[in-house]
Formats: C-alpha cells, sequence, structure tokens
C-alpha cells in the first residue's frame, strides 16, 4: 500500500529517532553522518527494533548525508555510497522483519551551512538536495522526508530540488526552536498551512517545540488540503558522552500525545529527537485503529498584526566619521597572553591623548594562538581609557548562539565596532583547521550580526534591545583578485559597513582589486601600515604567513639596512601614511607586538 492510500486508510506511525539512538548505544560519541558505513550493524538493529515496534516508515540514517554537511567531516567523495548504503540497511530490515513498511529517504536542511539569502548559496542548496534525493530515490527508497527544516523558504527550494530529479511522495516538516512564552503558535501554524501548499503529499511539525507545542501548532492549523504529519522530539534531550541518553519523556506522555495529535487531525504521528523504540511502540498502540480525522478549520481571529520591528542603524564615532568621509586612523594591537590586560591598558591610555587616534583594532587569537578574548578587552580598554575599540569576532572559536550571546553581552558594555574575520585556521595535528568551530561561514556571521540590528537571532527568533554594531570586514588583495572581489560583495551584501585590507607595503594590490571593481570600493575601506622593524620579521611574513606579500625591494632594503632596518621600515610606513589619504578613507596601524605604545613615534 503506498503512502496516500495509507494515511486515507489509517494513522500511520513513522519510527523514531536515529541520530539520539546512535549516541545511546555508542559508547564513544560516533560520526553520526557517516554511520550507515562506519556501524552498519547498529543502524540495522535500530530499524529493526522500530519495526518491531509499530513503525509503518522507516527513515533512513541520511539526515545529515549531502555533501555540504560531509565536507566538514572531508567524508563528501563518499556522498553516493553513504546515501545508497542507508538506503539498503532500511530495504534489508524490511525484508528480515517481514514487514509491510515504506523506507522513507530523510534529507536534512542547509541553513547554517549555506546560506539561503545569497543566490550563489541558493544554487549549492538546489545542487546538493537535488543530489541527495536522486541517490535516494534512484537507490529504492519509497518516499523522501525533508526534516527539520526551520526557514519555510529553504523549505520551498528544497521541494523544488527534489520534484527536479523524482515523483516520489514528499514528507514535508517544519521545526520551531523552542522559545520562552509567550509562543507565536498560530504564526508557525500559518507556515505549516503554507508547507502544505506545496508539491508534497503531507506536511507538518518535527522535532522542536516537542510534543505539547506541536499539539499547540496543530490545534491552530487552518483547513488544508493535505495530511497533517507530527513528529516532535521528546523533550528537550541531554547527552553526555559515555553515559546512556535518557529521554525526558515517557512512552506513556508520547502516547497521549498521539491520541491527542490524531484528533486533531494528524493523518501521520512518530518521532524526532530523544524518542526510542519504546515510545514508537506505546504511540502505535495508542492509535491503532484510529482512522485519520476529518479536519476542521481552526477558528480565526482578526488580529492587527504588530508593527515589525525598526532597524536600528550603528552608532559610533567612527560610523560617524566613515559616513561623513573624514579620513580616519585606527591601532591595531593583540591581546595579552596571559589575564594581565595592565600593560595594554596602559599602552592605550597614552594613545588616548593623541588627536590622530581614533580608534583601537583588537585581534582575536591572532596566528590561532591563545590569549585573552577580544570582546572582554575592547570593553576593559573603553571603560578604563575611553578609546573608541574595533574587537575582531571570528566563527573558528565559538558556535553562533556563543557568538550572539558575546556579541549581546559586548553592546551592553558599550562595544560599537566589530571587524568579523575568518581567523587563521588552528595548527593542533596534522590538519589546519580540524578542531576549529567554524559552524557559520563569515557570510553567515556578518549576516547573524546584520540580524541583530533586525530584532531577530540567528535562527529567527525575537530579541529584546537589538544591537546595531558598525561591522567591518576583511579582503586581501594579495589574494585571487576575482574571488576576493565577489568575497567582498557578498560580505558587504551581508551587512557589512566598511571594509579592511590585508596587509600590504605597496598600493599596487590595491589599485587591482579597486580596477577589478570599476574604480570604486563598494564601502569605505582602511589601508594597512606596518612599520617592519627587521630583515628577520620581513621574511617570515613573506614566506610564512599566508596571504602577505613583501615587495622583493623592500626585502632588499631591510637586508642592506642591517641594524638599521627598523628605521627603514619606518620610512617606507611614513611613506605609506602620507599616501593613503589620496586613496583609502583611514589606515590601521599596526602596532609593535610587545611596546605598543611606540606606535605614537610613527603619528607624530
Amino acid at each position: 500500500m503506498d503512502l496516500e492510500r495509507r494515511l486515507a486508510d489509517h494513522v500511520v506511525v513513522s519510527d523514531g529517532a536515529m541520530g539520539s539512538e546512535l549516541l545511546a548505544r555508542l559508547p564513544d560519541a560516533p560520526r553520526l553522518d557517516t554511520a550507515a558505513l562506519e556501524h552498519p550493524d547498529q543502524v540495522l538493529a535500530i530499524h529493526l527494533d522500530y519495526l518491531a515496534a509499530g513503525a509503518e516508515i522507516l527513515q533512513t540514517a541520511t539526515f545529515g548525508t549531502s555533501r555540504p554537511r560531509l565536507q566538514r567531516l572531508y567524508a563528501d567523495s563518499e556522498t553516493e555510497s553513504l546515501n545508497a548504503a542507508a538506503v539498503k540497511l532500511a530495504r534489508e530490515a524490511r525484508e528480515v522483519a517481514g514487514v509491510d513498511c515504506l523506507v522513507a529517504g530523510s534529507i536534512g536542511p542547509l541553513t547554517g551551512l549555506l546560506d539561503p539569502d545569497s543566490p550563489e548559496d541558493r544554487a549549492l542548496m538546489v545542487s546538493a538536495l537535488a543530489e541527495q534525493a536522486g541517490i535516494l530515490a534512484g537507490r529504492g527508497a519509497d518516499l523522501l522526508v525533508l526534516e527539520s527544516f526551520f526557514r519555510l523558504d529553504e523549505l520551498e527550494l528544497a521541494v523544488e530540488a527534489v520534484r527536479g530529479v523524482t515523483k516520489l511522495p514528499v514528507i514535508a516538516l517544519l521545526t520551531f526552536p523552542s522559545e520562552r512564552p509567550p509562543h507565536p503558535w498560530a504564526e508557525h501554524a500559518a507556515l505549516v498551512a503554507r508547507a502544505a501548499e506545496l508539491d508534497v503529499q503531507a506536511a507538518g511539525v518535527g522535532c522542536a517545540p516537542g510534543p505539547l507545542g506541536a499539539l499547540e501548532i496543530l490545534e491552530r492549523i487552518p483547513e488544508v488540503r493535505r495530511p497533517l504529519a507530527a513528529q516532535p522530539n521528546a523533550g528537550m534531550v541531554v547527552y553526555r558522552p559515555g553515559s546512556r541518553l535518557l529521554s525526558p519523556a515517557t512512552p506513556q506522555y508520547l502516547a497521549q500525545f498521539a491520541r491527542r495529535a490524531a484528533a486533531l487531525g494528524a493523518a501521520l504521528v512518530g518521532g524526532c529527537c530523544g524518542t526510542g523504540p519504546e515510545h514508537i511502540r506505546a504511540i502505535a498502540d495508542a492509535v491503532a485503529g484510529l482512522k485519520p480525522q476529518r479536519r476542521r478549520g481552526a477558528a480565526v481571529s482578526v488580529i492587527e498584526a504588530p508593527e515589525p520591528p525598526k532597524r536600528r542603524e550603528p552608532s559610533s564615532s567612527l560610523a560617524t566619521k566613515l559616513s561623513e568621509g573624514r579620513f580616519v586612523r585606527v591601532v591595531q594591537i593583540d591581546p595579552p597572553k596571559g589575564a594581565n590586560s595592565d600593560r595594554i591598558i596602559e599602552a592605550v591610555r597614552q594613545m588616548a591623548d593623541h588627536p590622530d587616534v581614533d580608534a583601537v583594532d583588537i585581534n582575536s587569537n591572532p596566528l590561532a594562538r591563545l590569549r585573552m578574548d577580544s570582546l572582554w578587552l575592547a570593553a576593559e580598554i573603553e571603560r578604563r581609557t575611553g578609546v573608541e575599540t574595533m574587537p575582531h569576532v571570528t566563527p573558528r572559536d565559538a558556535g553562533i548562539m556563543g557568538i550572539e550571546a558575546q556579541l549581546l553581552g559586548a553592546w551592553r558594555h558599550g562595544i560599537r565596532n566589530l571587524l568579523a574575520i575568518s581567523g587563521d585556521p588552528s595548527q593542533l595535528g596534522d590538519y589546519p583547521g580540524q578542531y576549529d568551530v567554524n559552524q557559520v561561514d563569515i557570510f553567515e556571521l556578518v549576516r547573524a550580526i546584520s540580524r541583530l540590528a533586525e530584532g531577530s537571532d540567528w535562527t529567527g527568533n525575537p530579541i529584546g534591545d537589538p544591537p546595531a554594531f558598525n561591522v567591518g570586514v576583511a579582503v586581501n588583495p594579495n589574494d585571487d583578485i576575482e574571488r576576493e572581489a565577489e568575497r567582498l560583495q557578498r560580505k558587504v551584501d551581508a551587512g557589512a559597513r566598511f571594509a579592511m585590507f590585508q596587509v600590504f607595503f605597496e598600493w599596487g594590490p590595491w589599485e587591482r582589486l579597486l580596477e577589478r571593481l570599476g574604480g570604486r570600493l563598494p564601502v569605505p575601506a582602511l589601508a594597512p601600515i606596518w612599520p617592519l622593524n627587521s630583515h628577520k620579521l620581513a621574511l617570515r611574513l613573506h614566506y610564512e604567513v599566508p596571504g602577505i606579500v613583501v615587495p622583493a625591494s623592500l626585502l632588499d632594503d631591510l637586508e642592506r639596512a642591517g641594524p638599521e632596518a627598523a628605521e627603514v621600515g619606518r620610512r617606507h610606513a611614513l611613506k605609506m601614511l602620507a599616501e593613503a589619504p589620496q586613496r583609502a578613507q583611514g589606515v590601521y596601524i599596526i602596532a609593535p607586538f610587545k611596546s605598543p605604545e611606540r606606535i605614537l613615534d610613527l603619528l607624530g
């Protein structure tokens, strides 16, 4: 019996979670997205347990096996083999159990890895989703499940991508990250109703916000043409490596949920995170013999829509000067290696008395080496010296929620300027960057910071008092000019207000990028000024630091100067500084690492 006939005949029971079951059954945290190849016996056992519990839809272990997700595990070359193996395991479970069930190819969202607001990333999404759907369909899946999409526009994109490669039935599930009351249940219900208008066989809610939240949403969905589905998680699931994962929701609790969901019109019930075979058994027993209820239209009351929050514009001394076209001078410093910031504070206090210092730019763990947090140091500098700061933020060291939380605190302490950078990759082990977080890329980081000014976090949840940072980004004119020009424009489109150029020691790279952009930069830009103090430093920068080029003529001059190399570096920096106002809207001057106050000698 195919999916549509099952949904019309009786309340269909889907299986529960695959990921949390793997976490609970394996002693060490596995790579969940590669489980079909690395832990096939466990995947097969989970499928068999769900069939024994009464499930008639088995979802494959492929939620995270699209090519972009696998790239993060250096396993994108296994995209086809992983998806094919997962379908084979589900089909094998059906044959072993002798149960009349359907195999559903699971496909997860890509928002967070790719930006659905970027035309380039949207094209990559369509390609990746279509590729995965084509493999799943070609290897014998009976239907596809688009799981846990938290943006309707990406879900629409996914349906379009799937329909380009297969006519298999599709179940579309939206998820709504839980928030404190008041919950926008009616808004969530309206989104599910819109999902039900897509070219799918069923639509509903999965994963968050849990059983009660799913019921609240079901209750408010107006009459729709498609069958409704409800596959919530089992409450807030906590996992601690080395200990068994336990769900807060009991089987009895989910049985009550299933009966209520069926009464509200759900034709398909199951579970997500934390839902195991015992929960599915209780759900199957609870809805046994039930027919899908005719969906009654929810009572509709007209409520005047609240005005969308007004975007707050950046307000800082630096932002004002840049918007007015005034030439600015920023001093770049490194945070201390230890917990004592007094030496840095004293150096900046001396800069505070200089009329040509507009702000202090603070690196974030430069060269991926541990130093004091740039946001904390920025707040301390502003509190103790009054000098405006520009701390760096990077997705290398924290997840997006952690970054947003830090930024809320930074705003509260007076930070108004930021430089968003990718950050140097960590050098631990054989693979640079292997232990970095990078939950989002630089484009999504800039967009997330920009969204804060609109009153919402990265996932779209409203926040309170919105912070509006003056966000800058980095651009490297020493790299591939075409690539850097395109990346700079994408950063500007995401919300960047100004740019800072990677270190260079002659104006050629600046001019080449400017020419590529038609003679005009899209945002105000700051040029680098670095008074090199030795030939040895110049050699290290040129040959050992990616993205920095020291001209051969300057290398030769520094080498010939011998013990007077610092004076040569100083004169070269003064020349660049004198020429900067004819080209850039400002400069950032890299201070000596051990004595940052000595940069004042360059400013006079």
